[in-house]
């Protein structure tokens, strides 16, 4: 299975349970962010539609506490692992 498909498909069966994603940022730093896959909230941005589908956004809920400026993407096949709903979901990357 490619990798973008099982972290969308490990999303998707995570529905509105909090998931913690682990992943390397292009600059190579490592960040963890958690989310609710089911948030629908409107997402900040320019309006235009991804094109990259391997770009998942997502609203960090930890950021969200702080300000509205919570709004946060990931490159699935930049994910090191993916854990939501007591599963765990382990890539190298």
């Amino acid at each position: 299975m490619e990798k973008t498909e099982a972290v969308r498909q490990f999303l998707t069966n995570c529905g509105s349970s909090i998931v913690s994603v682990t992943f390397v940022k292009k600059d190579g730093a490592i960040r963890n962010i958690q989310f609710n896959p089911a948030d629908s909230s409107d997402v900040k941005g320019t309006g235009a539609p991804l094109k990259n589908q391997d770009i998942v956004k997502c609203r960090d809920f930890r950021l969200a506490k702080e300000n509205n400026a919570a709004w946060r993407s990931f490159d699935c096949t930049r994910v090191i692992s993916i854990k939501g709903r007591g599963e765990v979901l382990n890539f190298t990357v």
